[in-house]
């Protein structure tokens, strides 16, 4: 019954519009950026595919499990790409699937690539509130009693470049502050809100170390503001990796919670461990393990995060050629 409550007031809080991180947070982003920035696109100069499910807060009912499948690539005349990332969410009562495509010019400078990259987002929220099993005749009866539905599109911008060791963008995935009062039959419960609000990420990261070394050293960053934050603090992701043979990555990283914890903002929301195996030049597969420093602690078991990814090359000789190793 407690997990059920905690399930319920998790997912009213969420809908309602808790001012927090709105869109699905993943801890292995170093991997995957497109669905942070569309200029990512083509960064991998193959046909990239990547897979991400996470199940977040496992134990506790109702937590968030999210599905991600990304795809993209470099044209022949490489100073265009294209890629498309397709996201199914489903927290509590609420289930969000959204078709981002994206489209990136590129310039080569010196050894340095820099993209700018824009993306139109295409959003179908749908809550299911018949089907909320009540604890308690009465509670909140009359939030649950009809089912919702929106359409949402919006559009994002984002700049990246990388080089052999090093990578950093910018992006904004949602320009158009979109109100979604009025729109759904809850909504009307906190119209003050009642949005998708905008977005503004900044991701960075290098690799240390020679080139001949069997171990290397990449540190890496993911800062996150969302506009109408009460504190307009950032939230951080911090994680530090080393590369053993060009084939396996073991990391760690710390999440803070921003905004989400306005008494204790930097105490931290989650800290994570991850690998990543390089099983051949074209497949990797990834796990990452997220452990809940806050209150929810208590309730959860860890949140689980995994990750399988293919390059289909251009020209297989790269497979053979130290110098196409991808560290990002």
């Amino acid at each position: 019954m407690k997990k059920l409550l905690l399930s319920i007031l998790m997912f009213t809080a969420v809908f309602t519009g808790v001012k927090a991180q709105q869109d699905p947070a993943y801890s292995m982003y170093m991997f995957n950026g497109l669905f942070l920035n569309p200029a990512y696109a083509g960064s991998q100069e193959a046909i990239s595919v990547m897979a991400i499910y996470r199940h977040q807060w496992a134990g506790l009912e109702g937590a968030p499990r999210t599905a991600n499948i990304s795809v993209h690539t470099p044209f022949r005349r490489d100073q265009y790409a294209i890629g498309l990332t397709l996201t199914n969410d489903k927290i509590g009562l609420a289930n969000t699937f959204s078709v981002t495509p994206a489209f990136s010019y590129r310039l080569r400078i010196k050894e340095t690539r820099l993209c700018f990259g824009i993306q139109a987002s295409f959003a179908y929220f749908y809550q299911n509130n018949t089907s909320a099993n009540l604890p308690l005749a009465g509670v909140a009866d009359d939030a649950f009693k009809l089912n919702a539905s929106l359409f949402v599109p919006n559009i994002g911008f984002g700049i990246y470049a990388y080089g052999k060791r090093y990578f950093v963008g910018v992006s904004v995935p949602h320009l158009l502050p979109s109100k979604l009062r009025d729109k759904t039959g809850v909504s009307g419960y906190n119209q003050s809100i009642a949005r998708m609000y905008n977005h503004y990420l900044f991701t960075a990261g290098y690799v240390f170390g020679k080139e001949a070394s069997i171990v290397k050293f990449r540190p890496s960053i993911l800062m996150k503001w969302q506009k109408g934050l009460p504190k307009n603090i950032p939230q951080f992701d911090i994680n530090l990796a080393l590369l053993f043979i060009e084939r396996v990555w073991l990391g760690v990283g710390y999440r803070t919670a921003g905004d989400g914890q306005q008494s204790r903002n930097y105490v931290g929301q989650s800290a994570n461990v991850f690998v990543n195996f390089k099983a051949t030049p074209q497949l990797q597969i990834g796990y990452c393990y997220d452990a809940e420093i806050t209150a929810l602690r208590k309730y959860t078991s860890g949140t689980h995060e995994i990750m399988i990814g293919y390059d289909f090359y251009y020209n297989k000789k790269r497979f053979v050629t130290p110098r196409f190793v991808k560290y990002f």
